[in-house]
């Protein structure tokens, strides 16, 4: 993905020539070895030129298994940027995604024809911190601590740079900036996923549908840890596969309840379409993981007859690891249907299902 755009604006001129005959000014006889004076004319020339072809410093067609990344919100990027001699004390610098004119910016400056080595990851968010040490020539060890057991972002790490996207690749490491021209220099990454994620996809009962309408309001999905350090080696390669030799996780704290959707008015729940909802997760407690959903009842006449049940799903280990995201299909339903009594269809459970 690239972290900024540069475009070519293209200045089309036409360009008009006007060249002149000569005639005297000499209103008297004239000598002349042609017969006839000379008459001035003017030509007119019109020149068009065809427009350059742009060239944007993004994918065109991004690397496979890779897509173009763009945040939908205010983020910032924890990134190392290295020259050789840095190596004894790397300082995390900040890039910033700013929302308002959809560019990635960084308030600190870079020199001209040099070779920086980068690492970094996103998005750091309150409470986070990173180290970053040499291990040998070619390896690194990127330490992130602070990080959400649970989050709704998708925390992830660099694994590629270049200055330009052609041969952009996994394993490399090296960036280079240009020694002439426009002192803006770009970089471009690839990023990895560091956590799991699951996608809760909710839907009602299609009998229980006609009879009752279910509303969400909020979902929060907790674990039995609060924190989450992570210890990431980077090897550098020139094949073009992953660098990240290993991740080691390490859950500390105590339990933390994350919302993960919210909405005060309440999402009614269809019976054909999902609505779905995602959250982050560290691997290392896929099973350790509970949801609670709550939600307003209505009847066929869209009278509100519950409010703020709450429904709580201890979810089967999701054996999930880091870049996966595991779907769980959920279904709103009485317990009882076939009974049809008043306390069963006002008491709806949510089951998981395939």
């Amino acid at each position: 993905m690239s972290m900024k755009k540069k475009y070519v604006d293209i200045l089309l001129i036409t360009v008009a020539v006007l060249l002149n005959a000569c005639s005297s000014d000499d209103s008297g006889s004239q000598t002349d070895s042609m017969d006839h004076a000379s008459t001035g004319k003017t030509v007119q020339l019109v020149s068009y030129i065809s427009p350059l072809v742009e060239k944007e410093l993004s994918h065109r067609a991004a690397p496979t298994g890779f897509s173009l990344y763009t945040p939908d919100k205010a983020t910032n990027m924890g990134i190392y940027m290295l020259l050789t001699e840095d190596w004894a004390s790397p300082e995390e610098k900040i890039i910033r995604y700013n929302t308002t004119n959809s560019k990635w910016q960084s308030n600190f400056e870079v020199a001209a024809g040099n070779t920086y080595t980068v690492y970094g990851y996103m998005p750091k968010t309150e409470g986070m911190s990173s180290t970053l040490a040499k291990s040998t020539a070619d390896a690194a060890t990127l330490t992130i601590t602070g990080m959400k057991a649970i989050t709704t972002d998708d925390i992830c790490i660099i694994t590629g740079v270049k200055e330009t996207d052609e041969g952009l690749k996994e394993g490399q490491f090296s960036w280079n900036t240009p020694t002439t021209g426009n002192q803006t220099f770009y970089i471009n990454i690839l990023m990895d996923h560091l956590y799991a994620a699951a996608q809760f996809r909710l839907k009602i009962d299609a009998d229980y549908a006609s009879l009752r309408t279910i509303k969400l309001k909020t979902m929060t999905l907790s674990t039995d840890k609060g924190s989450v350090n992570a210890v990431i080696s980077l090897t550098h390669n020139t094949t073009g596969v992953s660098p990240v030799s290993s991740v080691a996780y390490t859950a500390l704290g105590s339990s933390d309840a994350v919302v993960i959707f919210n909405s005060d008015e309440g999402i009614a729940l269809d019976k054909t379409t999902p609505l779905s909802i995602n959250a982050c997760f560290a691997p290392t407690l896929s099973a350790n993981l509970t949801l609670v959903s709550t939600y307003d009842v209505y009847d066929r006449k869209g009278n509100l007859i519950r409010q703020n049940c709450k429904a709580t799903n201890k979810l089967p280990d999701l054996s999930a690891v880091r870049g996966q995201r595991v779907l769980l299909n959920m279904t709103v339903n009485p317990t009882y249907l076939y009974v049809l009594s008043e306390p069963d269809l006002d008491s709806p459970t949510i089951t998981i299902g395939n």
